[in-house]
C-alpha cells in the first residue's frame, strides 16, 4: 500500500497531491494521515472533519482546480492524543508514513523525488494497541458476525491482549453484543446481520472475508497448521466470524497481524445466559445513563490492577453455570477472606505491578518499546516474587495451586531483560539510552567516544572564547547544519576574516554561524560514535522483543493468572467491607436469601449517610411464585433486581450482599421491571415513566 508518484491520470495536481489521492483512495473512508516531516497533514474533506472535530485551525496549501485545498495537520509526537479524540468521536483513521529517507528518495529518482509513502496502518476502534487510546479497567473488543449453513456465529478479539473468543448466536446478537460490549463489529456488506448492530459500531466488509473455507486457511496459515484439528471443532459460522476478524486485521494493520491467543470457543451453557433488555435492566457493567458509575461493576470494583478489572467485568458479564468452577472461585475468595495478612501483601504486591498482557500485545504485534520491554521485565519479577511467597503458604486452595504454575518459567528471560535494559526504559528508541551499561562492551566504548567527543567540543568551546576574545561564542547543535559556533552579529567580522581559522555557515537575525576544521573533526567523531552506537542499541531492542514474542503464550498465560488473583483478592476485599457472605449451592431448585440487600442502592444510600433495609426471599420447588405489590417508590423493583444480582454474584464467582444464601445452578435470568427507573439516583419506575410521558 505505497505511492511513490505521479501518474499521467492526474493533469496539473503536484507530485506530492497526486502521490495524496492515490493514498487517500486505498484509505476509503478513514481520515487519512499524510506524514510530512513532524506532522502528520490532512486534505480536502479530511482537512474539514479533523478541524472541527479537534478544534484545531484550518489553513490552506496551494490549489486544486482553482481553489484553495484545505489543510489542517498534527504533530507526529503527539499523534497519540488526537488519535484518541478521532476514534472516540467515531472516525476511523489511516496512517501513511514516509518508508524511505530523502536521501534514499534521491538516490532513487534524483534532486527532484518524493519521498515514498506508504498506509502502514488502519487505526479504528476495535483496533487499538496503545495504552493512551485505551481504558485501562475495560476490555477493547473487535467482533465479527456471521452466518453459514444455517448457523450464525460470533468472534471476537481484543487486539490489546491477544485473547480471541468464538461461539455460536444462541441467545442472539442483541444478547452477545451486549455481554461483550464491543468498540466496533463488522459485518458482511449488505447482509442481513447489518441491521442488528447499532449504527455506531457498524463495519461493513467485503462479503468474501465472510467465507468459511477462506476462513478456515486464514486459521491454519496464522498458527501455522495444517489442518484446524489442533484448534477445535469449529462450524462454518464461527470458522466465517473468526476468518473476518483475522482479514480485517491483517488489512489494519498493513500486513502487519497482533498477537493472537489460539481462539477459545464458548460452549453453549457453560454460562448464564442472559437477554439483553435484563443486562440493561440490571446494570451489570454500565449505568442507564451509559457511563461505569452507578453500575454492579462500580459497586463491587477493588481490584487494583487493569487487567483484574477487565477481568472481573468478564466474569459478571458471563457468570458460570458450572458448579465446579463457581465452588473452586469460592474456595479461592473464602481463603482471601480468612487469610487477611496474606490478601494486603498479595494486593499490595499486585497494585505494583505494569500491565504486561497489554504491553506484550503491542511487542508482537510489531509495535513494542523499551518501556513495555520493561513492563515485561518488571511484571516477570513481580509475578516471580509472588510465586515465592505464596509456596510457603500452607492449605492454598485448588484454583490458586493450578494458577501459580503459570509464573514458572520466566526466570532466564527476566534475568536478561534485568541486564540488559536501564531501570527506567524509555517510550520512545529512536534516541537511544535504554541499554544499561555494562550490557555490551563495544556499545559502552561507542559512548564514551561519543562523550569524550562532547567533552573535547566543550573544551574546544572555551579555548575559542580565549582565543576570540568574544565571551559570548557558544557551540551548539542542531538537525541540519550539526555542531556550529555561533556569535552575535556584532562579532562576526571578526571570524569572517580569511586567517581567523572559521568558515561562514548562516547568517540569521542577530546572529552568525561558522564552523572550523577542529570543530569539524570532533563533530565527526561525536556523530559517527553516536550512528553506531544507536545501531547496536536498536539490534539488541529487536533481540530482546523477539525473545519476549517467543514466549508469548506462556508470559500471556502469567497475566491471566495475575487478573484472577486480582480479582478473587478484590472480591474479598469487597465481601469483608460490606459483610458479604458466602453463597451455598444446591442441587436442588431453589433461592432462598436472609438479609438481602442490592450493592448499588446500598452504596448510593452508604453515600448520603442512610443504611438500606435488608430484607428476605424463599423460593422452592413447591413455592415457585411471589406476587410483589406495593406502593411507588416502595422497593419492589429494587428487591426484584436485588436477588437477581445475588444470582448472577453468587454464579460469577463472588461472595454477595446478603446474611445467608442458598441457591440452586440458574441457567437463565431474567429481570425485566416496567419500562426503566434509575434506583442510584432515587426514581421509581413510575417516575420515569411520567417523565417521559411530559417530556
Amino acid at each position: 500500500m505505497s505511492a511513490k508518484g505521479p501518474s499521467t491520470t492526474h493533469v496539473g495536481m503536484t507530485p506530492m497531491m497526486v502521490q495524496y489521492h492515490a493514498l487517500k483512495e486505498q484509505a476509503g473512508h478513514c481520515l487519512l494521515f499524510y506524514r510530512m516531516g513532524d506532522f502528520f497533514e490532512m486534505f480536502f474533506d479530511d482537512a474539514r472533519v479533523a478541524a472541527q472535530t479537534l478544534d484545531i485551525a484550518l489553513t490552506t496549501r496551494g490549489e486544486s482546480g482553482g481553489e484553495a485545498i484545505p489543510m489542517c495537520g498534527v504533530p507526529v509526537h503527539s499523534a497519540e492524543s488526537y488519535l484518541a479524540r478521532l476514534i472516540r468521536a467515531g472516525h476511523r483513521v489511516a496512517i501513511a508514513e514516509q518508508v524511505e529517507t530523502p536521501e534514499q528518495a534521491k538516490k532513487r529518482g534524483g534532486s527532484k523525488a518524493l519521498v515514498e509513502r506508504a498506509i502502514v496502518r488502519f487505526v479504528t476502534a476495535g483496533t487499538l494497541t496503545e495504552d493512551a487510546l485505551l481504558d485501562s479497567r475495560s476490555s477493547n473488543w473487535l467482533v465479527a458476525l456471521a452466518e453459514a449453513a444455517g448457523e450464525r456465529a460470533w468472534a471476537a478479539v481484543d487486539a490489546s491482549t491477544g485473547c480471541f473468543e468464538l461461539g455460536a448466536l444462541t441467545d442472539g446478537v442483541a444478547a452477545e453484543l451486549a455481554r461483550l460490549s464491543p468498540a466496533e463489529v463488522l459485518v458482511a456488506e449488505g447482509g442481513a446481520m447489518v441491521g442488528d448492530v447499532p449504527p455506531v459500531l457498524l463495519h461493513e466488509r467485503p462479503r468474501g472475508d465472510f467465507d468459511s473455507g477462506r476462513g478456515a486457511g486464514r486459521l491454519t496459515a496464522l498458527y501455522g497448521l495444517s489442518t484446524l484439528d489442533g484448534l477445535g471443532d469449529f462450524s462454518r459460522a464461527e470458522l466465517a466470524a473468526a476468518g473476518a476478524l483475522v482479514a480485517w486485521l491483517d488489512r489494519a494493520g498493513a500486513g502487519q497481524l497482533p498477537w493472537l491467543q489460539r481462539p477459545r470457543r464458548r460452549q453453549s451453557g457453560e454460562t448464564l445466559l442472559i437477554d439483553a433488555a435484563t443486562r440493561d435492566s440490571l446494570e451489570i457493567t454500565r449505568s442507564a445513563q451509559g457511563g461505569r458509575a452507578g453500575s454492579l461493576l462500580a459497586a463491587i470494583d477493588r481490584t487494583v490492577t487493569g487487567a483484574g478489572a477487565r477481568q472481573l467485568a468478564a466474569d459478571i458479564a458471563a457468570p458460570l453455570a458450572d458448579a465446579a468452577g463457581i465452588l473452586a472461585r469460592h474456595d479461592l475468595v473464602q481463603w482471601a477472606v480468612d487469610e487477611e495478612g496474606q490478601r494486603f501483601a498479595i494486593r499490595s504486591a499486585l497494585a505494583a505491578l505494569p500491565d504486561i498482557g497489554r504491553a506484550l500485545g503491542r511487542i508482537v504485534a510489531g509495535r513494542g518499546s523499551p518501556r513495555d520491554l520493561g513492563a515485561i521485565r518488571d511484571g516477570l519479577d513481580g509475578a516471580r516474587t509472588l510465586r515465592e511467597q505464596l509456596g510457603r503458604a500452607t492449605a492454598l486452595p485448588s484454583l490458586l495451586l493450578h494458577l501459580l504454575p503459570a509464573f514458572d518459567g520466566h526466570g532466564a528471560l527476566v534475568d536478561e531483560l534485568h541486564r540488559a535494559l536501564v531501570p527506567q526504559p524509555p517510550t520512545e528508541s529512536a534516541s537511544g539510552g535504554y541499554i544499561a551499561a555494562g550490557y555490551d562492551a563495544g556499545l559502552d566504548a561507542l559512548r564514551d567516544t561519543a562523550a569524550g567527543g562532547r567533552r573535547a567540543i566543550a573544551a574546544l568551546e572555551a579555548q575559542y572564547r580565549d582565543r576570540t576574545g568574544i565571551a559570548a561564542l557558544k557551540i551548539r547543535h542542531n538537525a541540519v547544519l550539526g555542531y556550529h559556533v555561533e556569535v552575535t552579529a556584532k562579532h562576526a567580522d571578526a571570524l569572517m576574516a580569511a586567517d581567523s581559522g572559521f568558515t561562514h555557515r548562516q547568517t540569521l537575525a542577530g546572529v552568525v554561524r561558522f564552523n572550523s576544521p577542529e570543530l569539524a573533526e570532533q563533530a565527526a567523531q561525536v556523530v559517527q560514535a553516536g550512528a553506531h552506537a544507536l545501531a547496536a542499541e536498536a539490534a539488541h531492542l529487536e533481540t530482546l522483543l523477539a525473545m519476549v514474542a517467543a514466549r508469548a503464550d506462556a508470559i500471556a498465560a502469567s497475566a491471566d493468572a495475575l487478573a484472577r488473583i486480582d480479582v478473587a483478592t478484590a472480591l474479598a476485599e469487597r465481601a469483608v467491607e460490606g459483610g458479604w457472605c458466602r453463597p451455598l449451592l444446591a442441587e436442588e431448585p431453589c433461592l432462598h436469601v436472609e438479609g438481602g440487600r442490592h450493592p448499588v442502592v446500598e452504596a448510593a444510600l452508604a453515600a448520603q449517610g442512610e443504611a438500606f433495609v435488608a430484607n428476605d426471599l424463599g423460593l422452592a420447588p413447591d413455592d415457585r411464585l411471589w406476587l410483589v405489590t406495593g406502593p411507588n417508590m416502595g422497593g419492589k423493583s429494587t428487591f426484584l433486581r436485588q436477588n437477581a444480582l445475588i444470582i448472577l454474584l453468587a454464579q460469577a464467582g463472588s461472595f454477595v450482599p446478603a446474611t445467608r444464601v442458598k441457591l440452586g445452578l440458574v441457567d437463565r435470568l431474567f429481570s425485566r421491571v416496567g419500562a426503566s427507573d434509575n434506583l442510584a439516583r432515587g426514581r421509581s419506575t413510575f417516575m420515569v415513566e411520567m417523565v417521559e410521558t411530559a417530556a
